[in-house]
């Protein structure tokens, strides 16, 4: 077992480093998958599932083990995994582990596998040297047994940003606690089968402040899309779950990895989002549209709840279902 002692020790010195209700049903994937006109880059639904402010808990923490793999919300190995070697943070790139080696967890809650061990969520791609689309450091859950009891925590106070010693534990961001993530009254009986589709380079969603258009790819099929070719050629095929979609401020923050071909099942209580995709930030020429839907998929002992991809359009092109009956 690695010790944290030396870490903690040269890191205590560290300097700081609108809701509307929603009362109809949500249509039928057949229905979902039909064309419309291209709506506006950022809107749609707004509201007790998708509430703005939804942001990271950044963990940082030393592994226990040369390679750690990285997991479904069921337990079962996604066949990445993290190594010391490519977790290099990146300066300039926002939030990132303070030196290398240090695995980033987004630690929003404890999810515990099928055989009742409990698992933290990890942030891969953007921070880390490389970022996506070449980075080979995937998203994912671990084992709380891979990775060290005490680790660092970043924390906002009065203006400042700091990293400051932990324990390896959970706490919520508070998108989370306006009822993002949150259980929905009427879940759908009959699951929807996964199909884990690629999302064309050009459809794009512009940023919270509309500066930057951001590849919608990384909730199509991120590892068949994103990443080095050596990790792209494996075969592997999931897409993402996360706490609230791309038009509130701070979504699109993963949750858990769904597995091609696994069961979701979605809520027809919440309005799915459509929106348009742009090419970029600067002529924003509609692309297509990418459509969203709520509903949640089985953890080990329990539900998880979120937003994933449900269909897109690629302009005149058919439809492309991400979920299927």
């Amino acid at each position: 077992m690695r010790h944290h002692h030396s870490l903690l020790a040269a890191l205590l010195a560290l300097a700081a480093v609108g809701c509307a209700p929603h009362n109809r049903r949500a249509p039928s994937l057949a229905s979902a998958g039909a064309s419309a006109a291209p709506l506006a880059p950022t809107g749609g639904y707004r509201g007790r599932f998708n509430n703005d402010r939804q942001s990271h808990a950044d963990f940082c923490v030393r592994l226990r083990a040369p390679t750690v793999a990285l997991r479904y919300a069921d337990g079962e190995p996604t066949g990445f995994s993290l190594t010391d070697s490519i977790l290099r943070p990146a300066p300039g790139t926002g939030v990132s582990c303070p030196e290398p080696g240090l695995a980033r967890l987004d630690a929003r809650e404890i999810v515990m596998t099928a055989d009742g061990r409990p698992m933290l969520f990890h942030r891969g791609g953007w921070g880390f040297v490389g970022n996506d689309p070449a980075s080979a450091v995937h998203y994912g859950h671990v084992l709380l047994s891979d990775i060290d009891s005490v680790g660092l925590r970043f924390v906002r106070d009065h203006g400042q940003r700091s990293w400051v010693p932990a324990p390896t534990a959970p706490w919520p961001g508070p998108g989370q606690l306006a009822g993002n993530g949150t259980a929905c009254e009427a879940r759908s009986p009959t699951p929807s089968r996964v199909a884990a589709r690629s999302i064309p380079g050009d459809m794009r969603y512009l940023n919270s402040a509309r500066t930057a258009a951001i590849p919608y790819a990384i909730y199509g099929s991120p590892a068949e899309d994103l990443g080095p070719a050596a990790d792209r050629a494996r075969g592997v095929k999931y897409t993402m779950l996360t706490w609230s979609w791309i038009n509130v401020r701070g979504g699109g923050v993963a949750r858990a990895l769904i597995e091609d071909g696994a069961s979701f099942y979605p809520c027809t209580d919440v309005p799915p989002i459509r929106l348009a995709s742009v090419s970029d930030a600067r002529t924003r020429t509609i692309t297509g549209w990418v459509e969203a839907v709520y509903g949640a998929i089985r953890s080990g002992d329990g539900w998880l709840y979120g937003w994933i991809v449900s269909a897109h359009r690629h302009g005149a092109d058919p439809v492309v279902a991400h979920l299927v009956r």
